[in-house]
């Protein structure tokens, strides 16, 4: 039987490090802030009527 050989931790992909947690894009944050504006303001303009 065959033995497998052990991979090299030394020589392993540094882009597999960089894994984890996903944040949300700075042009998504901007979107949803812009977003939650308009909201208020048009509940603002609703309530002056």
């Amino acid at each position: 039987m065959r033995r497998i050989k052990p991979r090299n931790p030394v020589a392993r992909a540094p882009i597999m490090r960089k894994g984890g947690v996903h944040q949300p894009s700075k042009k998504n944050k901007d979107q949803e802030e812009k977003k939650a504006i308009q909201q208020e303001i048009e509940a603002w303009k609703n309530e002056k009527k």
